[in-house]
């Protein structure tokens, strides 16, 4: 068995596909899919179940998961030890990452961390904000840049960076437009753009309707935040969600109004409690946090909203 074998295994798994999962990797599907089958054939089992509408894993596959990664992350570690020595910086960094306000963008740690570092591989994982920090529990993210949803028993860090407030989100010149507050009645009255279960806002959300004995039915749901501010944006309803994280340079005709009882999102770094096992990993945290300048020290996950 070889490591790149299990390292093409894992990326299957994430990608859900062997396409993607050969892009991932930079090989022709063929070569990624020969890889995964000698890996098999050493097993002498199936690990996916082929279709066409992806790949799943077997009872096997899922046997083998965990001790995959064990592996290849003992190598990662095994890998930075000895650049350590050397002084060098290696291996790669994965950070997941909910919709970002402008001002905590990863966009220039990334840029100054490539031109200090360029023997490390920088992965940035899209997600919501409970599967932002599954992936940190997991292992398979070095930090989260994402609200910390409650984690009962989970050994994790919160450093926050921001707050800021739910707020009604109205095309200008809409009715609710304007107004000093709007009621959470008056904004469900109306056609609402709803995001999908897992982001933290709609978690918010449907808790301030429940305190107000409010219920709505759910018709229009997307699945990512730029598709919600565009919706709004061309007129097609209203919406909901965090102050800070609307561009209002793309989104210039988007009004943002308070809404009444409304609770605060925050924002921060999620590790686990004793951080990125990487060299990498702790070098970029630290340079992402000291362009953040957090507003307030580092709590543990019971002390997070």
């Amino acid at each position: 068995m070889e490591l790149r074998q299990l390292e093409h295994f894992l990326a299957v798994v994430e990608e859900g596909s062997f396409t993607r999962a050969a892009a991932r990797v930079h090989l022709v599907q063929s070569s990624l899919s020969a890889s995964v089958l000698s890996l098999e054939r050493e097993l002498r089992t199936e690990l996916f179940v082929r279709g066409r509408r992806g790949t799943e894993l077997t009872a096997a596959g899922h046997a083998l998961l965990d001790p995959a990664r064990t592996v290849l992350r003992g190598v990662g570690r095994a890998r930075d030890a000895v650049a350590a020595v050397e002084g060098l910086l290696r291996g790669s960094v994965r950070v997941a990452t909910v919709p970002l306000p402008r001002e905590l963008d990863l966009s220039r740690t990334i840029s100054g961390f490539r031109t200090a570092h360029p023997g490390v591989d920088l992965h940035v994982v899209p997600s919501r904000a409970q599967e932002a920090v599954q992936l940190v529990v997991e292992g398979d993210a070095d930090f989260a840049v994402a609200p910390l949803p409650p984690q009962p028993g989970r050994p994790l860090r919160f450093t926050r960076l921001t707050s800021t407030p739910l707020v009604g989100l109205c095309p200008t010149g809409h009715r609710l437009s304007g107004g000093d507050t709007v009621d959470p009645r008056e904004l469900v009255a109306e056609p609402l753009v709803d995001l999908a279960p897992g982001w933290w806002s709609r978690v918010l959300f449907d808790r301030l309707l429940e305190a107000a004995g409010l219920h709505r039915e759910v018709r229009l749901e997307v699945a990512d935040w730029h598709s919600v501010l565009t919706l709004v944006q061309r007129g097609v309803g209203v919406s909901y969600g965090p102050a800070a994280c609307v561009d209002r340079q793309t989104f210039d005709r988007i009004d943002l109004v308070p809404l009444v009882g409304a609770p605060t999102w925050e924002l921060g770094v999620v590790t686990r409690d004793d951080g990125p096992h990487g060299a990498a990993g702790r070098a970029f945290l630290t340079s992402y946090l000291s362009r953040c300048r957090p507003r307030r020290a580092t709590v543990g996950a019971t002390g997070a909203p």
